[in-house]
């Protein structure tokens, strides 16, 4: 697999989870002002125990895949690996990640392209551009 597909997966993976923990917490609040029945409230309970269960298997799914990412993005240093972290493996997107680690945001994207062509140099020597037109694509 390729480098770049490695990190989608790993960002796809810790999209999914964060909107499934969202539905559970969502399903918690419901429960918890219902005013409903008590048929209804076991009806909840029983449906959060399901999705708790579904969560698990895909956090350990996310964590083995996000293995492969970190070994990816240990050819990185500093605010490089930052950014690409960020946004690979904890999923924010690029003004978060400007906010969070008080840089403007060219600075963060000054930073990603550096990065991307760290990594194109060591994974995909043949394949220039490839990560850079991904990144893109994924903007838009």
């Amino acid at each position: 697999m390729k480098y770049m597909d490695t990190l989608k997966k790993a960002r796809e993976a810790e999209l999914c989870v964060q909107t499934e923990l969202e539905h559970i917490e969502r399903l918690h609040r419901i429960m918890k002002t219902s005013g409903k029945s008590q048929r209804y409230a076991e009806e909840i309970a029983e449906k959060l125990a399901r999705l708790e269960a579904e969560l698990n298997d895909s956090i350990d799914r996310t964590v083995d895949i996000k293995r492969g990412a970190l070994s990816v993005l240990s050819a990185l240093e500093g605010y490089e690996r930052a950014v690409i972290y960020r946004y690979y493996i904890l999923g924010e997107d690029w003004r978060t990640i400007s906010e969070k680690m008080y840089l403007s945001e060219r600075q963060v994207y000054y930073y990603r392209k550096s990065a991307i062509k760290k990594l194109e140099d060591k994974y995909n020597k043949n394949n220039r551009g490839e990560l850079w037109r991904s990144e893109q694509e994924s903007r838009n």
